[in-house]
């Protein structure tokens, strides 16, 4: 194996090498099980004497560090490493001198919390059993033995112009958007239109409006950049527009499907949103994250097709409607500000990777995805249907169940007063996975629960929603 080692300084060679060995097991670099070179091998390396090697392997057994096997060289213990390794590391952890932004950053976290549970209304997860991977493997076959220089090498960080293409001709034929293959920039999911947004519009103290509750990743985000939220209610229209505060610099809104609560923005606020825009000179994200599968009611125009002052940055992604590891999504950015997102898609990560590019744009311009979309739409469709039924049947006029056309959950607000989190709990140890909104405002709410449905069977429903009533009907009767 390769072995880096700095033999630098005064003093004889022996104990430097021991040092240096020693060193680089703490830290890691040598680890439990990795082979030495041999003495002889060591010592043409660094230009010394094996003596000198021998007498620092020695020692380092002799503590406990290696070990030889007859016949097969010398090893790394694995006895005695691993706390000092650790104390070594909680040396090196001494807070250093973070940034703002790095000081506001905090664990890493799921929205929801992540559980192996047999029946689980688990918001955010679309179905992957119906997911055409057959097409999928032979179309990404196919980009690989083609492979070229153009996707081989640095691409455009804008995006390559195949799927530009392809993603402004879905969007002008299915959401209205105005735009063309010019507008369009590729990004490694939502989350990073969302950094980029934040990386060019907010400087420290920007007051940044969010809906309440709303989605939390904007809200980090943002906060991270140096934003003052200023977070404004949802009621059964969407965002209450009469409250956006007058110096606010820009709006982050979910128009078609609200998250999490699933109400539509009302055409009248889209309109009053889009002239206080206008006149503030303000900016509106508007995150069109899973409104591709549409079942009922009439769809309203999006706000980026009724936008007349270049307003708006539009919001997609693939990763929510086909699977998240993915990681594929794109803005629509006014013309006046293309130029300079597209430097900082440069900046940050160069490009998107390609490899995975071509395969969408194959994957869209062969009819594939709107195939996929048609289909999914009817199986969602009666997974909505279903769950809405049974929530109904099971639980009544107890359980207000929120309104919603489009994507793949439903929220519904608890009687007032009533123990979300012990229901939560409950259902969990009764194998039934539901979560709360209350994570999701930005202060106290009332008590709800949120249902994903894109990864449950029909079967699973109903017998998950017979649980849940049971449980409910017990905690209210107790």
């Amino acid at each position: 194996m390769e072995l880096t080692l700095s033999l630098e300084g005064g003093g004889p060679l022996g104990p430097r090498l021991y040092s240096e060995l020693r060193k680089a097991i703490l830290e890691g670099r040598l680890q439990a099980g990795d082979k030495l070179p041999s003495t002889r091998e060591l010592a043409w390396r660094l230009k010394i004497a094996r003596n000198t090697v021998s007498d620092a392997y020695e020692r380092l057994a002799a503590e406990g560090y290696l070990g030889a096997r007859q016949g097969s060289g010398t090893f790394v213990h694995d006895h005695g490493t691993g706390a000092a390794l650790d104390d070594l590391r909680g040396r090196a952890q001494l807070e250093p001198g973070f940034s703002p932004w790095a000081c506001e950053l905090g664990a890493v976290q799921p929205i929801v919390p992540i559980r192996d549970l047999p029946l689980d209304f688990r918001p955010g997860l679309p179905d992957l059993a119906n997911f055409p991977i057959d097409v999928w493997r032979r179309l990404a076959a196919r980009t690989l033995g083609r492979l070229s220089p153009r996707l081989a090498l640095y691409g455009d960080p804008q995006g390559l112009s195949e799927l530009r293409h392809e993603v402004a001709r879905y969007l002008s034929h299915s959401r209205a958007v105005i735009c063309s293959s010019d507008d369009v920039v590729i990004t490694s999911g939502s989350q990073q239109a969302l950094d980029l947004v934040g990386r060019m519009l907010i400087t420290p103290g920007t007051r940044v409006v969010v809906e309440d509750p709303g989605y939390p990743m904007a809200k980090l985000a943002f906060a991270a950049m140096g934003a003052e939220l200023a977070p404004v209610p949802v009621d059964e229209e969407g965002l209450r527009v009469e409250l956006v505060p007058a110096d606010a610099g820009m709006v982050y809104v979910t128009p078609s499907h609200q998250f999490p609560l699933g109400v539509p923005l009302s055409l009248e606020r889209r309109k009053r949103l889009l002239e206080w825009a206008a006149r503030r000179n303000a900016v509106v994200i508007e995150d069109d994250y899973d409104s591709e599968f549409r079942f009922g009611g009439r769809p309203l125009e999006c706000l980026q097709a009724l936008d007349r002052a270049g307003s708006v940055i539009y919001l997609g992604t693939f990763s929510k409607v086909l699977f998240p590891g993915l990681r594929l999504g794109y803005m629509v950015v006014p013309r006046r500000m293309r130029e300079r997102f597209v430097a900082a898609k440069w900046l940050t990560d160069r490009h998107t990777p390609a490899l995975e590019q071509s395969i969408m744009a194959a994957f869209i311009a062969e009819g594939h995805f709107p195939r996929y979309l048609r289909r999914m739409q009817r199986i969602y469709g009666e997974r909505q249907k279903a769950l809405a039924n049974a929530l109904r049947r099971r639980f009544g006029d107890v359980l207000q169940l929120l309104p919603s056309h489009a994507g793949l959950h439903l929220s519904a607000w608890l009687p007032h007063g009533f123990d979300a989190e012990e229901l939560i709990s409950r259902a969990y140890e009764a194998g039934v996975g539901v979560y709360s909104v209350a994570p999701f405002f930005a202060g106290g709410g009332r008590p709800g629960l949120l249902f994903g449905y894109g990864a449950c069977a029909l079967l699973d429903i109903e017998e998950g929603v017979r649980r849940l009533s049971g449980i409910f009907d017990s905690m209210r009767h107790s």
